[in-house]
Formats: structure tokens, C-alpha cells, sequence
């Protein structure tokens, strides 16, 4: 993903996402690994990763571009279709 570092944190998150899935089989990433990934905090993916989901924050509900699960004590992050969709769209996949 060379070049990617000036696009925006969000859009950043889902073109790793996608990446790692793919190398994974669709297998949901690590939140450790997804920080490594981008050289990003934790608490800095976390807050996009909540604004990114379908989570409902100040009384609405997020676009659902991406699903983040604690699998006891373990934070997990999958990208949806919906997110999925929106790479195509943009012509942004995480494929290289």
C-alpha cells in the first residue's frame, strides 16, 4: 500500500483490512496487528474503528463498513460488505 500514508486514517483502516483478509481467507484481524499495520495507536484505530461500525453513537448509527469484536479481551476487526463495496467503489481494495 505504498503512497497510502497521506490518505485519511479511515479510509487507511479499510484499505489494510481488506488486505489482511485477503491474506487471511476473510479471517477477522487483530487489533495488534492492524496498529502494526498502520503504525497507529490502539485507542487512535479503536475510535475510528467505532465511527467506522454499525455502532449507534450520539443517537445514530454508524454506515456498518466494518465489524469490531472483543473475543475475550481480544479485539478483533472484520471488514463487511458494505465496507467492501465502498473500496470498489472508490477503486481503493487493499489488493495490490
Amino acid at each position: 500500500m505504498s503512497g497510502a500514508s497521506g490518505l485519511p486514517l479511515a479510509l487507511r483502516i479499510l484499505m489494510a483490512l481488506d488486505s489482511a483478509q485477503r491474506e487471511r481467507g476473510g479471517s477477522p484481524v487483530a487489533l495488534s496487528r492492524l496498529c502494526k499495520m498502520l503504525d497507529a495507536s490502539a485507542s487512535s484505530l479503536m475510535r475510528e474503528a467505532a465511527l467506522l461500525g454499525d455502532m449507534q453513537i450520539g443517537g445514530r448509527r454508524g454506515p456498518g463498513l466494518l465489524h469490531l469484536y472483543d473475543d475475550e479481551g481480544r479485539w478483533t476487526v472484520s471488514l463487511t460488505d458494505a465496507g467492501r463495496s465502498l473500496l470498489a467503489q472508490r477503486g481503493a481494495s487493499g489488493a495490490d
